[in-house]
């Protein structure tokens, strides 16, 4: 049985090298490694071409530059393995961690194999996804934990996929967060998926703060994704319809904080078009934001602004105190 493993690669020419290393050094040996290099203007492209030279199972697809969601389309355009699995090339893997997902996704007779994984910040690390006990999930139980995203998340990465489930499903180009466009349909074409305990990713965090992430309108596509995703799973499993409002309503508010946030900090932002949008539509579900179970503090007290308008909210943003506390947030994640 052999893997395709996708590895999109764009200016990581310091990461690069130990991403590849994680992988040519699987204990599972029979693997397809196809390195997209989404046109990079560093040496990146000069590192893999090195590293091909030494592993026959390393191919290279060398493309102008289209964003994440067209690496890997492009990859799996040329994939032969029976499974596939995705790596962004400035992460790494564990050692085991092919063969550890398709142990788990033979001995279950699963579709989909996932595993816990660890965040990598510069002086430290966090676990993620992580539970108890492994478990087999069925397709239900599978979307309801995706919901939830305590331990089933939307990467694309932590995962071992049967290389049908790609036969009709491709990334979305031109849009962010294109896992949570694409993961949940996955999941619908999977009968059963299997969860690893065991951590297998490492996720490098290179852009932990505000301070180098401004925001920029194209983020408002969490909005849509979270919308699309509802639409499914209110036809396919309405007993689960009241969960995915409440994450697609919060994709809504915490998108209207992250715009403030931004406009805390950079002085040339102005969303102010945007963000009165965003207002308006958190107004109309101010009652699930103020009264609703579970919301967040922040949540609570910015529905309550947001029935002010945008031009207080963003001067509000801007004060000292706000702004100080938002930069000290951005800190903690350094």
């Amino acid at each position: 049985m052999k893997i395709s493993i996708i590895v999109a690669a764009y200016n990581v020419e310091d990461y690069i090298e130990k991403c590849l290393e994680s992988i040519t050094t699987q204990t599972y040996k029979n693997l397809e490694i196809i390195v997209v290099n989404d046109g990079s203007t560093d040496n990146t492209l000069g590192v893999v071409e090195s590293i091909s030279r030494k592993d026959e199972r390393v191919t290279i697809i060398d493309k102008i530059n289209g964003g994440l969601s067209s690496a890997r389309n492009a990859g799996l355009g040329e994939a032969t393995g029976d499974f596939i699995g995705f790596i962004d090339g400035d992460d790494y893997i564990a050692e085991d961690m092919y063969e550890t997902l398709l142990e788990e996704m033979v001995k279950n007779n699963c579709d989909i194999a996932m595993c816990a994984i660890s965040r990598v910040f510069k002086n430290h690390t966090e676990s993620d996804c992580m539970i108890e006990q492994s478990k087999v999930l069925n397709r239900e139980e599978a979307i309801k934990a995706l919901i939830e995203e305590e331990y089933v998340k939307h990467y694309a990465w932590n995962k071992l996929y049967k290389s049908s489930l790609f036969l009709n499903i491709r990334y979305p180009e031109g849009k962010l967060y294109e896992d949570i466009f694409t993961t949940y349909k996955l999941f619908s074409q999977a009968n059963k998926l299997t969860y690893s305990n065991k951590i297998g990713y490492y996720y490098m965090q290179r852009q932990g703060s505000i301070l180098r992430s401004k925001f920029n309108i194209r983020k408002l596509d969490s909005i849509q994704a979270f919308h699309e995703f509802k639409a499914y799973v209110d036809i396919q499993y309405p007993s689960l319809s009241d969960q995915i409002l409440w994450r697609a309503n919060l994709s809504v508010i915490n998108s209207l904080l992250d715009m403030l946030k931004s406009e805390a900090v950079f002085d040339n932002c102005q969303f102010h078009v945007e963000g009165s949008k965003l207002i308006k539509a958190v107004r109309k579900n101010i009652y699930f934001y103020t009264v609703g179970s579970n919301i967040p503090l922040t949540f609570r007290l910015l529905a309550i602004l947001s029935l002010s308008n945008y031009s207080f909210m963003r001067l509000l943003f801007k004060t000292p105190m706000v702004k100080n506390i938002v930069m000290n947030k951005s800190v903690k994640l350094l």
